[in-house]
């Protein structure tokens, strides 16, 4: 897929997550979506022979490696400076535990990582078929669905995930301002 269909699925995604998490953990996971969508395509920018599209970058292994490494890499500070604040600052003890830190940005990350490769996997794939199981298996997946540049799907895409996210913006509000008058 394209830019746009990648943005499609990465607003379904974000709609889940604003429709099931906390406010400000519905940002975060948001945020963290949008961070690491387009990181498995950044293969464009390495050469063929050292790494080829569609292949290890599009892998759960991937996937989980860079949501392990991000969500420790973002958790230990926050541990850190939340152990500070509370030694040192107004608070008695961290206000969020790192364990929560840690699966809020991993399992966006997951979400958003496995989200791009479905998205590719929708495609006929070419010379570029998803390898989503590398380096244990050499299968390829291709839906056949569609062409990676096919305008009618990359534009159905985001326009189903710009409503979706929209929807769940509106029920958010909607649901927020009911709480508050009632």
């Amino acid at each position: 897929m394209e830019r746009g269909g990648h943005y499609g699925t990465s607003l379904l995604l974000s709609a889940g997550c604003l429709l099931w998490l906390d406010f400000l953990q519905a940002v975060v996971a948001v945020t963290v979506i949008f961070a690491v969508e387009r990181l498995p395509d950044q293969d464009h920018y390495i050469p063929e022979w050292a790494v080829k599209h569609r292949g290890p970058t599009h892998s759960l292994t991937f996937a989980v490696v860079v949501a392990f490494v991000l969500a420790s890499t973002i958790a230990y500070p926050v541990h850190l400076i939340q152990s500070f604040v509370a030694t040192h600052g107004p608070l008695s003890a961290p206000v969020v535990p790192s364990v929560e830190v840690w699966a809020l940005i991993g399992g966006a990350a997951l979400l958003s990582l496995v989200g791009h490769i479905a998205t590719d996997a929708l495609t006929v794939g070419g010379g570029y078929k998803v390898e989503p199981l590398w380096p244990f298996d050499s299968r390829t997946v291709a839906a056949g669905l569609c062409r990676a540049d096919d305008v009618r799907w990359n534009v159905g895409l985001l326009a189903a995930g710009a409503t979706a996210f929209a929807a769940a913006v509106l029920h958010e509000l909607y649901y927020s301002v009911v709480v508050v008058l009632v």
